[in-house]
């Protein structure tokens, strides 16, 4: 008997607490479905005349077509700074999609990576917290820069698809 009151108390205390780590409702997002976040907005929605929406929309296309290479260019860079100073990394963490990683480097420097084979990036983030992993060597492929990463026993290869901010 003493067990059952015992039990039922804990199952209380169980209760209680997962109703208060809840949210209150006031501070809960709205759930919108994946069409109404990726809907094309009225000019009026923005608060802009039809003019505005027009022209905003014609310097977007600009910028697309002369920086179109771009990314890659500052993700090249970014990389070659990394491996000229010989910055370790320091952790890898999951990242804001399925597939994809966070690469967090010693100077700041966060990307988002990749695996090219399956469990790349599982061993990069155990092997990131035992050993000094750094960049030994880097090149562009298609929209993506290949990552080469050595420590003292070992070697894995990865995609970086992206810059990304330090959480």
């Amino acid at each position: 008997m003493t067990g059952l009151v015992a039990l039922a108390v804990v199952a209380l205390l169980v209760v209680i607490g997962v109703g208060m780590m809840r949210r209150p409702k006031a501070f809960r997002r709205p759930r919108t479905s994946r069409r109404a976040r990726s809907r094309t907005w009225a000019p009026e929605d923005l608060g802009l005349l039809e003019s505005d929406l027009a022209e905003l929309t014609a310097i977007g296309h600009r910028v697309e077509q002369e920086f179109d290479r771009a990314p890659v260019q500052v993700l090249l860079h970014r990389v070659g700074m990394v491996m000229r100073r010989n910055v370790p990394l320091r952790a890898v963490r999951p990242g804001p999609t399925h597939g994809l990683a966070r690469m967090c480097f010693a100077d700041g420097t966060t990307l988002q990576v990749q695996g090219r084979h399956v469990g790349d990036l599982g061993h990069l983030a155990v092997t990131a917290v035992t050993h000094k992993v750094r960049v030994s060597d880097f090149h562009a492929e298609q929209s993506r820069v290949v990552l080469d990463l050595d420590w003292d026993r070992g070697h894995v290869s990865v995609l970086a698809v992206g810059l990304d901010q330090d959480d």
